[in-house]
């Protein structure tokens, strides 16, 4: 019982640490830095990688891990969110850099609060 309660009362401690190692981008000039000739990798849900180019009129291509390529629209909207649009329906996001760690960011789904943590890297290929 008492290493339950220890791990619980960890685990409660953590929460605050953990979230205070992301920063929110809510500066639209920042957010068109982040998009504007960078290249974005992750992976998915699934753990496949994926590759994004995005250039600094708004235009992008999404790289899946079966060699896929989507091409994609992309805008700042507001203050605080980056919409995208492709061959699926519009999404729309909100970011976060990671406090301690340079060139480390997640984006947050804004239909539905899915997290996805990627690099972003200078320069992209031609396209």
């Amino acid at each position: 019982m008492r290493t339950a309660n220890l791990l619980a009362a960890l685990a409660v401690a953590a929460g605050p640490a953990m979230a205070s190692d992301w920063q929110d981008i809510k500066d639209p000039q920042a957010l068109k830095g982040l998009y504007s000739n960078t290249t974005f990798k992750g992976k998915d849900y699934l753990d496949r990688p994926w590759v994004g180019h995005y250039r600094a009129d708004g235009r992008g291509v999404m790289i899946l891990h079966d060699g896929s390529r989507i091409p994609r629209k992309w805008a700042v909207e507001g203050a605080d969110r980056v919409c995208v649009e492709s061959q699926f329906p519009r999404m729309c996001f909100r970011f976060q850099r990671h406090a301690a760690k340079s060139g480390i960011y997640r984006s947050i789904n804004l239909a539905n609060d899915m997290t996805t943590e990627f690099t972003v890297e200078p320069g992209v290929p031609q396209f």
